[in-house]
């Protein structure tokens, strides 16, 4: 189910916040949790309903390991646990892509079998990962079968993350001042959510389909429509993952939960280094806490700071997809963190503006690689972007800004300029992006103390409603397909 359809905002979500709260306010605090276990079933099994029967066989066996663990804390045990979980993620994610490399590389003619990758499969198996590392490590104490449950289902965060901890929601769900609504947290989330929603079907879905013209297109676009395809894919990307953990933060909020937040304006970053403390914060997190660490991470001198570093951003790049692409686009950050790491010296005395220039141009001409769906493609783009030659922006890119009202006034109000028909809406479409990337707070930041206002309450109320009537090209988010 997606956040933005007309089933979740109209039913799911309302059905949910009610029920979820008149049994906790009649102290039914188990039932309460079996409800939200429920629902998260259901709004998972809504995509495809075997996805559910691996879901909970993946918690089932988890929650065997986690108990045997507590009881007796075998190193076998650990390593089996998350030995079980990383073949599983391998198995369908990786397995055709090891079976074409094998055929590739040995000229052999295994058969595929095309597995359907499962929805969130990459981001609750790395949550239960962490759940069984924490429980051997003693940070994660025994719980019950039904809040471990809902540690992983919880829906808000099990299609595409945040990637959360046992210590940020166990304490939560046992908590009972959460389980009464706050006002506070009520607005703060209805305003996340709105603003999440505006990012992907407002912002991401028009970016993105001219994005997909583009990488459609590439033999006709010269350096300048290239690199400014680039461009709005980097933007695409931002706004609707973002949004996407917006609107998780928001529900969650909705609920009396907090989650962590995932993004924090991550094109102002002035290096590499503090790109990754910004975006997918919670992989982040997760990489270095139990790869990067067990590694040595930075113990042991720069040398090996920058191999352990360059081991976790190829597993990052690996973790996206079975492809070449993502993997490269690892490796890219990988080199990227590193000359970061060993220049910062010299890079701290650039003016601030021409470090975050530089950074987003590394990051953007990385997500080349992130978007094309094969090599070849990835080398078509690059190649269009340093040698295409200049030109001026298409009028096929810009006509994927305008919109019906747009249009409407053109017919109504004569002598109107070609040049402002064709490139008004996208100008003024950049640089409302630019803004928002570049200039302006983000959503958790806007939100975080907001209060109920009248005049809010009607801003939130239009943007919403404009963002319900445009459902009617409801797309899904890109992080679905990680």
């Amino acid at each position: 189910m997606l956040f933005n359809s007309y089933i979740f905002l109209f039913l799911f979500l309302p059905v949910t916040l009610v029920f979820y709260y008149l049994l906790n306010r009649y102290k039914k605090y188990t039932q309460a949790k079996f409800f939200l276990i429920g629902m998260s079933g259901w709004f998972y099994a809504y995509f495809n309903v075997s996805y559910l029967i691996l879901l909970c066989a993946s918690v089932a066996v988890n929650y065997f390991f986690h108990c045997r663990i507590c009881r007796e804390k075998h190193k076998t045990d650990i390593v089996t646990g998350v030995g079980f979980n990383l073949l599983l993620l391998c198995y369908f994610k990786y397995f055709d892509f090891f079976i074409e490399n094998i055929n590739m590389v040995f000229g052999a003619s295994m058969p595929l079998k095309n597995i359907v990758l499962p929805l969130g499969i990459s981001f609750f198996t790395f949550q239960q990962i962490s759940f069984l590392v924490d429980t051997y490590r003693g940070e994660a104490k025994r719980c019950g079968f039904t809040e471990y449950a809902l540690f992983v289902v919880f829906f808000p965060q099990l299609i595409a993350g945040p990637i959360v901890t046992c210590g940020e929601m166990m304490d939560q769900f046992r908590d009972p001042a959460r389980k009464k609504p706050d006002m506070n947290y009520l607005t703060k989330g209805v305003m996340l959510f709105t603003l999440g929603l505006v990012k992907k079907v407002i912002l991401a879905d028009t970016l993105g389909q001219a994005v997909d013209w583009g990488y459609d297109a590439i033999e006709v676009l010269d350096s300048t429509n290239a690199f400014l395809i680039s461009v709005l894919y980097t933007f695409q990307l931002y706004f609707d993952f973002s949004g996407y953990c917006d609107m998780a933060k928001g529900i969650g909020c909705m609920l009396h939960i907090d989650l962590p937040a995932n993004f924090h304006s991550p094109y102002q970053s002035t290096g590499i280094m503090e790109f990754w403390k910004r975006w997918h914060i919670t992989l982040g997190r997760f990489f270095t806490k139990y790869v990067y660490i067990p590694l040595g991470g930075n113990r042991n001198g720069r040398w090996k700071t920058c191999r352990n570093s360059f081991i976790v951003f190829s597993l990052s790049g690996l973790w996206h997809g079975a492809n070449w692409t993502f993997v490269l686009w690892g490796v890219m950050h990988g080199v990227g963190y590193i000359i970061d790491y060993l220049g910062k010296p010299i890079w701290k005395k650039l003016p601030r503006a021409l470090s975050v220039f530089l950074t987003f141009c590394f990051v953007n001409l990385a997500f080349v690689a992130f978007r094309a769906p094969d090599l070849s493609t990835m080398c078509d783009m690059y190649r269009q972007i340093f040698s295409g030659g200049i030109g001026l922006p298409m009028a096929e890119i810009a006509v994927f800004f305008h919109g019906s009202a747009w249009n409407y006034l053109f017919e109504v109000v004569p002598g109107l300029s070609v040049v402002l028909k064709n490139y008004g809406p996208f100008v003024l479409f950049m640089a409302l992006a630019l803004y928002l990337v570049f200039v302006g707070k983000n959503a958790v930041e806007r939100a975080e103390n907001s209060r109920f206002q009248m005049g809010g309450a009607i801003a939130a109320a239009i943007l919403f409603l404009y963002c319900v009537v445009s459902l009617s090209g409801v797309s899904s988010f890109l992080y679905f397909n990680f």
